[in-house]
């Protein structure tokens, strides 16, 4: 597996245990300021960059068996701003 499938699976499984935590677990605040900066990085990529990592995401979302994990992971190119707004 390559470095940046790798980086992509790790953030994603981050990002979405997360997102699927309870607000008694994680403070959604918390969690916001944890998250928002570093998909805030994902916006400086290229265009093709930004497909590249949408892709790896889906691609993961496609190995997940459980359901709200891969909706989740479904939902991270559009959540992340990875996605052409057109």
């Amino acid at each position: 597996m390559e470095m940046n499938e790798v980086l992509a699976r790790a953030f994603a499984c981050m990002l979405v245990s997360i997102d699927l935590s309870d607000d008694e677990d994680i403070d959604p605040d918390v969690a916001t300021s944890i998250l928002e900066p570093a998909c805030a990085l994902f916006g400086q990529l290229s265009e093709a960059d930004k497909r590249t990592v949408a892709g790896l995401l889906v691609k993961e979302a496609e190995s997940e068996d459980d359901p709200v994990r891969r909706e989740a992971l479904l939902n991270l190119p559009e959540t992340m701003g990875l996605l052409d707004e057109e």
